[in-house]
């Protein structure tokens, strides 16, 4: 999944810290961003969100950008 629209922000973070991670050459940055991965990991998962037009369940910026299928609406 290497298209930004296709993965969610967590996703993405994650994707950067990990290539950061094996880019990284100084032992003091690999100490960092391995302890921001920690902290990603012991993030609660982004809640699903609901769309109060159709009712369709999703992630919130995946459900920000759908199209509803629900004619004579303007998500539509």
């Amino acid at each position: 999944m290497n298209d930004q629209h296709s993965t969610t922000g967590r996703g993405q973070l994650r994707m950067h810290l990990v290539q950061a991670l094996t880019r990284a050459e100084s032992d003091a940055v690999q100490q960092h961003l391995r302890a921001a991965l920690d902290e990603w990991e012991r993030q609660p998962p982004t809640p699903l969100q609901e769309c109060p037009v159709c009712g369709k369940v999703g992630l919130p910026e995946r459900i920000q950008q759908h199209r509803c299928g629900k004619p004579g609406t303007d998500r539509y």
